[in-house]
This record gives C-alpha cells, structure tokens and sequence, in this order.
C-alpha cells in the first residue's frame, strides 16, 4: 500500500480538482483520532457514543450551551471542544468551564456542534458530566469511570477538511453479536450518506482497515460512526483516524 504522505498528496490533488480549492497539511500541523463507545447498542441503528441513540443535530442555531454533572461532588475544571456557526461560516473553538455539581454551568460560547469534552483537573469525574442543550437535549457526557467524553463523530470548520487514513472497530468479546459498522459524512446542508460499511462479530477481535485511497471530508461536514447489533445491549467502540488540512487558497 502506498505511504500514508503519497495518499494524502493525491486527496489534496483531488481536492484541487474538484473544488478549486488548495490545501496544506503542514500548515495545519494537526492529526485527529475521534473515537467512542458503546455500551448498549440495539438492533436499531444508534452513534456509537456513551449517550446512546442518534444524535438530534441543530440545524442552524448554536443552542448547545450547559455543562452539568449528576454529582454534587464534581467541581472541577472541564475542557470542551465544539463548534459555532454564523452565516453559515463553522469556526472550531475551545472553552475551559468549571463545574458546579448538579447546577448548570452556562457556556461560556454556545456551539452548533460539540465534539468533545474531558478533564482538566486533578479528580476524577464523580457522576455523569455533560454537554446540552439548557434542560434539554444531551449532545456529550462522559460517564462515571470515563474522564471524558467517547464520541465517534465529529464536525470540520469552513477552513479545514479531514483526511481519513483509517477505521477501526470492535465488539465486546464476552457477548456473541453481529454488528454492522457504517462510516457516515454529511456535507453541509446535505443528508447523511454511508461512505463506508462492515460486518463485524464479537469472535473477530479487534478491526482496522487501512484506507487507500483515503477518505476526503470537506469543510463544514459532519461525520460519525454508527452501528446496530444482533442484539440488546451489545458494547462496540469505533475510531476515525486522519490528518487535518487548512483552506490555503482558493480559485
């Protein structure tokens, strides 16, 4: 199979081609693994992350905005990973908030998408930390014995696209399931579309497929991972691995 750097010179040619737009990895100097969980995948299609179920995206409103915890112990520092959008651009930000226990902990900036949150401190999370919508929908949580959040999917700004190198997967060994993996992306204002499908069973390990050519997710995307089980309460975890690229030029 070709490097890894030989696969990457194509996709940013491919780019150039079909979008007009020119691309650097190195500019951005920045490799991305996204990665979740599962603990009770369903015979229905569900995100493989510690929420469960599918994720209900906002459309177009940065409504994300409350970190809570389910213990009053938790007072820690906790760092979020997200995005905001306005008119349309989708710009990735950082916030460092304090946790209050029980009691919302307002956003500092409100997101359109958040992708990941974890523990800044030196105490491990005591009860279930989230990421939502004030009183309403839960879009990360880490749960107890997890230091952050295990989410496989993200979003990408208007000023970077994602080269995906390579999947992995896996089904817990101590259960008999047949599980279906689908690597999903969804342009910008567009509908979800399965780039990628496997079958996978709990007596195969471990699963990690090599891409060539590699995946090519376009600015303001949104990916994920999903499966469904031939079973109740399956546990399957999944990882997006790849290498960002900055918008340098376009034309």
């Amino acid at each position: 199979m070709p490097s890894v750097s030989y696969r990457i010179e194509r996709a940013i040619e491919q780019v150039q081609k079909t979008d007009s737009v020119v691309l650097s990895v190195n500019s951005k100097k920045k490799s991305l693994i996204k990665f979740g969980r599962n603990d009770d995948l369903s015979t229905t299609k569900e995100t493989v992350w510690q929420v469960g179920g599918m994720e209900a995206y906002p459309v177009s409103t940065n409504t994300i905005n409350t970190l809570v915890s389910t213990s009053e112990s938790d007072t820690g520092d906790v760092v979020i990973e997200g995005h905001t959008i306005t008119d349309g651009v989708v710009t990735f930000v950082t916030q460092t908030l304090t946790l209050n226990g029980t009691t919302d902990v307002p956003l500092t900036t409100p997101l359109w998408r958040a992708n990941r949150l974890y523990n800044d401190g030196a105490t491990d999370f005591v009860g279930n930390v989230t990421v939502r919508i004030d009183g309403g929908t839960t879009h990360l949580s880490a749960i107890v014995g997890s230091n952050q959040s295990l989410k496989a999917a993200t979003s990408i700004s208007s000023n970077d696209y994602w080269f995906v190198t390579g999947l992995s997967f896996g089904v817990n060994r101590q259960q008999t399931r047949n599980v279906d993996f689908e690597f999903q992306v969804r342009e910008y204002g567009k509908v979800f579309r399965t780039k990628y499908y496997v079958s996978h069973t709990s007596a195969s390990g471990h699963f990690f497929m090599d891409l060539d050519p590699v995946f090519i997710v376009p600015s303001r995307a949104d990916v994920r991972v999903v499966a469904t089980s031939s079973s109740t309460g399956t546990g399957v975890v999944a990882a997006m691995h790849g290498y960002l690229a900055s918008v340098v030029d376009t034309f």
